[in-house]
């Protein structure tokens, strides 16, 4: 395939630019290309850590498409690690693409994914505006559905178990008690940065959000609001819809190798 093709269907499809949230890096951040090049190994991955890079110069990838950067702010000093992942790409002609927070709104996407996978029903979308006026996709309002006919109330216990079991985990942080019935779910997949989102998650009637963030000050709000807070980790999260993508390019150029570095949530928890 060439890069023009796969950058059109990143841009068009997988990862629109347009749904980006507050001036995330998009694109091309390494390397250089031209629309003809030609591209036949790609590696996606949620980091571009030293350990992924090692992988695609091993397998000779021709383009990373990555979920973050190598770098995230304009750098005022080059840290060690930086300047080693540097030196490894400077050596091998690999481009890499950054997809940031287009990811989570996509079709497809985090929110959908997260959706999918917990066998919700798709109510309506839940919009926000980004800082150039857009409006962005990013959340899913779902009710809740049952496995069987026989429909039983959905619980917070019931709920916590569906996505240990659906999504592999081990462990769930989450606020509110463990009976309480839910009826409306909004799913935002990723991080939240403010308490708007758990307020217009409030206005469209919803008794439970799942993100990505608890910390103290969405928990005291949602105890007010009687909301449930669901937090699912980013990583898993990420590497699923990433692992999703892989497929779909693979299907979408079948006689060019696509490959998946899965990288591990880098905190622990002690159960």
């Amino acid at each position: 395939m060439l890069y023009k093709e796969i950058k059109l269907l990143l841009d068009r499809r997988i990862a629109p630019k347009r749904f980006l949230i507050n001036g995330d890096m998009y694109g091309l951040q390494y390397g250089q290309a031209d629309n003809e090049k030609e591209i036949k190994k790609v590696l996606l991955t949620i980091d571009l850590n030293l350990e992924s890079i090692h992988y695609a110069i091993k397998n000779k990838i021709n383009l990373i498409i990555s979920y973050k950067g190598l770098i995230s702010k304009p750098i005022n000093k080059f840290n060690n690690i930086l300047i080693k992942k540097l030196n490894l790409l400077s050596n091998y002609p690999i481009l890499i693409f950054i997809l940031n927070s287009s990811i989570i709104s996509a079709q497809g996407g985090i929110s959908d994914t997260i959706m999918e996978l917990l066998y919700f029903q798709l109510e309506k979308v839940l919009e926000i505006k980004n800082n150039r006026g857009n409006t962005i996709p990013i959340g899913r309002i779902c009710l809740p559905k049952s496995y069987t006919e026989n429909s039983v109330p959905m619980t917070v216990l019931k709920l916590l178990k569906r996505i240990k079991s659906n999504m592999s985990l081990e462990s769930l942080s989450f606020v509110g008690e463990l009976q309480t019935v839910i009826k409306k779910i909004c799913i935002v997949g990723s991080e939240i940065k403010n308490v708007n989102y758990l307020k217009e998650a409030s206005r469209n009637g919803c008794d439970c959000l799942i993100s990505s963030t608890i910390n103290s000050e969405l928990a005291n709000l949602a105890k007010e609001l009687r909301i449930i807070l669901i937090k699912i980790p980013l990583y898993s999260s990420l590497n699923i819809t990433m692992k999703k993508f892989t497929n779909l390019l693979s299907l979408e150029f079948p006689y060019d190798e696509f490959l998946f570095f899965e990288i591990k949530e880098p905190t622990k928890t002690y159960n």
